[in-house]
């Protein structure tokens, strides 16, 4: 992901430095040429990638005599739109998809299809049951959640993709590796993620507000950054204490007052799987849970606290953080948002910035990403391993050279982040994906959700963890013996 950064400096030179809905007629001219620009940096990336990358396993001779391969999904506002893109538009993310649809298809000779069903955990399960059951050969290929994923492979209907020809996760960037190996168990695999799914670069960072840090004398996180010193202790002391009563009413409400930091309970709670470790892998690649480590519990107490119980966190109890606060009443310093987020700023005129989410301490080597995105799987009943196989690698492989660039190029910087210091960040969060199988594998009521429920709750860690931990560390080693199990 390295070699991304000439080209983000080179498009930052290019970029509009204006509000959107206040383009003049010369402006407009400059903002079609700033698309073609992006455009073409583009298209010089993916011959970049192209020089880098191994080069993909699947014979070039291979020929399916124009086989329309199925790709089944579901409908999603954050990525819907991930395999579909019926023709060129001139938008570059869409012709990018296209390009890598249509490069597949003449490489392989095959159609691809994508089926893009409703919104329904309880469909999806439906369909991939019964499509086993019956030995159904409609699917080739399956993108989900992880959520209905993990169940789903866990009751043995994929194919374990430890047996399919070209696929390599571990020496194909296309891939994702710690997917690979963090969701496996023993020698069996069965989930892949990676750049077949462009979901994946949607990754969560912290967005800041360039003007309020240097009106309130605050350091500049990238300075923070650089210099190693981006840990949650300093973010906390930035924030915690962080509160002015605005418009002097003696309330604390969202829009009138100056907060440190705005979050809401479900997208804050994730905070915590960047530090914490549900699951400690076995030289055997069996697991181990150790959720009540003291360390665990010191990171749970302190990002309780901090969101719960400090001035400067406008918490919100329930729901999802939108971005009002700080792009509309731009009123907090901080806030913690999907990278696919930054399409919205264009809308405000803020002066923003983007770091990673911050590392918990000096012992934390690198900064870490935590994966999200749609789950690549292949149906138990498949006739032609082998062709899917060659057809989700193909996918991925032009996925990294053509969709990879263009969404970062277009969607992440000319739409919105506008400095090169930004560029940098994004490029370490991309690099920085990893799993956790005690995350993924655990139900609601398991230790997925622990954050959540223990934010919420008045009780200590230690009386938390006892009323929970014996059927939460049940359920992962009963997944993992399950797994284990599986014949194919």
């Amino acid at each position: 992901m390295k070699r991304l950064t000439c080209l983000f400096l080179a498009l930052l030179t290019a970029m509009p430095l204006m509000a959107c809905g206040e383009t003049t007629a010369t402006e407009t001219d400059t903002t079609a040429q700033t698309e073609t620009e992006v455009e073409g940096a583009a298209e010089t990336q993916t011959e970049t990638e192209k020089e880098t990358m191994p080069p993909l396993s699947v014979p070039e001779d291979l020929d399916y005599d124009g086989y329309e391969a199925h790709i089944y999904s579901f409908q999603h506002s954050g990525y819907h739109w991930e395999h579909v893109a019926e023709e060129l538009t001139g938008e570059v993310l869409n012709d990018a998809i296209y390009n890598r649809n249509l490069s597949t298809s003449e490489l392989l000779n095959v159609k691809i299809t994508a089926v893009i069903n409703k919104w329904d955990n309880d469909n999806f399960r439906y369909m991939v049951r019964t499509s086993a059951m019956s030995g159904d050969d409609a699917y080739d290929i399956y993108t989900g959640n992880t959520y209905n994923s993990t169940f789903l492979s866990a009751n043995g209907y994929y194919y374990d993709v430890t047996k399919m020809p070209y696929i390599d996760p571990i020496n194909s960037p296309w891939w994702n590796k710690s997917a690979y190996e963090e969701l496996s168990v023993g020698d069996k695999a069965f989930l892949l993620m990676g750049d077949i799914c462009a979901s994946n670069y949607s990754l969560e960072a912290v967005f800041f507000n360039k003007d309020l840090l240097i009106d309130n004398d605050l350091e500049d996180p990238y300075t923070m950054v650089d210099e190693d010193r981006w840990l949650l202790d300093n973010m906390i002391s930035m924030t915690k204490d962080f509160y002015q009563d605005l418009d002097g009413d003696g309330v604390r409400d969202e829009d009138g007052d100056m907060y440190g930091i705005y979050g809401a309970s479900h997208s804050v709670c994730n905070m915590a799987y960047y530090y914490l470790k549900i699951v400690e892998k076995t030289e055997d690649n069996y697991i181990k849970v150790n959720f009540g480590s003291e360390r665990n519990e010191e990171i749970l107490t302190k990002l309780k606290d901090w969101f719960t119980a400090s001035d400067g966190f406008l918490y919100q109890s329930d729901g999802w953080t939108d971005m009002a606060p700080f792009a509309e009443y731009e009123n907090c310093l901080f806030i913690m948002q999907s990278l696919q987020r930054c399409v919205a700023l264009r809308d405000y005129d803020i002066n923003y910035g983007i770091v990673p989410i911050p590392k918990y301490d000096e012992l934390q080597e690198d900064f870490t990403a935590v994966g999200t995105g749609l789950v690549v799987s292949f149906p138990v009943s498949a006739t032609n391993i082998e062709r899917s196989a060659a057809i989700a690698d193909t996918l991925g492989y032009y996925g990294r050279l053509y969709v990879l660039p263009a969404y970062v190029d277009n969607t992440l910087m000319y739409k919105g982040t506008r400095d090169e210091n930004a560029a940098r960040m994004i490029e370490i969060i991309l690099d920085s994906v990893f799993y956790d199988f005690g995350k993924e594998y655990s139900s609601f009521d398991g230790w997925s959700c622990a954050m959540l429920d223990f934010q919420r709750s008045n009780q200590g860690f230690a009386s938390f963890y006892e009323a929970r931990n014996q059927k939460a560390d049940k359920e992962l080693y009963d997944v993992a013996d399950k797994i284990l199990a599986l014949e194919q």
